[in-house]
């Protein structure tokens, strides 16, 4: 068997960079142990990294039993570069500015209500430009943004934002500050979050289901981010369920378990126009039936969505994302009794995120940095480090 010595070698130099920034500080004789690789090697790549200024040395570690020289330990350079992630919400946008061990430097949000699309692409330039300008001791080294619809190829293919799917929103973003810019869907980028920040451990195959005006599901199947064909992986909200109450009827799954489809079975029960929160919190911990009915078939429904991604995924979990999961705690209990009835033989851990609305946020700043540092295939672990993103 011929094995190309560049493959060979470009391997070798994503595993070491790895090994620094997961396990980190390191030294070169522990990342030679860890990796089975020759020492010369290691040192060589390890150099390389070092003359870049991609990694630096923090000092030394400890001697071995029999004594000799203290190694000295290397880690990630994180003063160097940063990234930003940058979420395109309907009515608002979010920025997030990140170091390469994904710790926040810094976070704004730009109300964009009622703007026009070219508005708000000079508004987020202006943002980016004027980051740039304060971070001038460091280097812009990629962006990503954040949208609610179908990603392929990293092009919008599909969206509510008015004007984006026929826009280049990339190549807009990269010709201007000249870095690489990535595009992907919440769902998606949610996954990689629940991935790269939570027990990766543990979690290999995952499912998270974003719950808000639609159902998306983002999947990451042995560690890889799955999207589809033509990235249409995930939009569980288009497929048709069987209504509760008439087998005859069907609609799609939006339908019943999005939150829109909550609040207005809640408003019709309750006779509202519009959503009464501090009504419904006060109606919701009487248990006043009118509440807890929709609720129950909300979960119901909800459930059913589930079973589906777990017998087409087998997923070591799946985690739900979502504002009503906070607003109404007995929802999660309500989907797993619904689950042990639909599928009594189903072991699949259900859970919440962390993350709510920060995780496609912190998602899109792994995606990017794994893409500047050339890592796209490679597990990060970022969970120790998002500390100073505020919950």
């Amino acid at each position: 068997m011929i094995i190309n010595k560049h493959i060979m070698r470009s391997t070798n130099e994503k595993q070491v960079l790895q090994q620094i920034i997961n396990e980190g500080p390191i030294s070169r004789s522990q990342i030679s142990r860890n990796l089975d690789l020759n020492k010369v090697t290691v040192s060589d790549i390890y150099n390389q990294l070092l003359k870049t200024g991609v990694i630096r040395e923090v000092g030394h570690g400890v001697s071995t039993k029999n004594g000799g020289r203290r190694p000295v330990m290397g880690e990630l350079n994180v003063s160097k570069n940063y990234v930003m992630a940058v979420n395109l919400g309907t009515s608002s946008v979010d920025i997030l500015i990140s170091r390469f061990n994904a710790s926040k430097l810094s976070m704004q949000t730009i109300d964009t209500d009622g703007i026009n699309l070219t508005t708000v692409m000079d508004m987020i330039t202006s943002a980016i430009t004027k980051e740039v300008g304060q971070l001038s001791d460091q280097s812009l080294a990629g962006i990503a943004f954040v949208i609610d619809g179908t990603v392929y190829n990293n092009h919008i293919i599909s969206t509510e934002l008015k004007g984006l799917e026929n826009f280049d929103l990339a190549k807009y973003f990269a010709d201007k500050f000249q870095v690489p810019v990535l595009i992907e869907n919440a769902a998606n980028l949610s996954a990689i979050y629940e991935r790269d920040f939570h027990d990766n451990e543990l979690f290999k195959n995952l499912v998270t289901l974003m719950i808000g005006k639609h159902l998306r599901a983002g999947i990451v199947a042995d560690q890889h981010l799955y999207t589809g064909h033509e990235g249409h992986a995930g939009e569980v909200g288009e497929a048709y369920l069987v209504d509760r109450y008439d087998h005859s009827k069907m609609a799609a799954a939006d339908v019943y378990a999005s939150e829109p489809a909550l609040n207005k079975a809640i408003r019709d029960r309750m006779g509202w126009q519009e959503m009464d929160f501090a009504k419904l919190t006060e109606a919701y911990y009487h248990k006043d039936d009118r509440v807890m009915e929709p609720i129950d078939d909300f979960a119901y429904y909800l459930s059913r969505v589930l079973t589906n991604l777990s017998t087409s995924f087998a997923p070591d979990v799946v985690i739900l994302n979502g504002d009503m999961f906070k607003r109404f705690p007995q929802i999660l209990q309500s989907v797993r009794n619904s689950l042990v009835q639909m599928m009594p033989d189903g072991d699949t851990p259900v859970i919440l995120t962390k993350g709510y609305t920060e995780s496609a946020l912190l998602g899109a700043t792994s995606y990017i940095i794994h893409h500047a540092l050339g890592l796209d295939d490679l597990k990060l672990d970022f969970q120790a480090k998002a500390e100073s993103v505020p919950e």
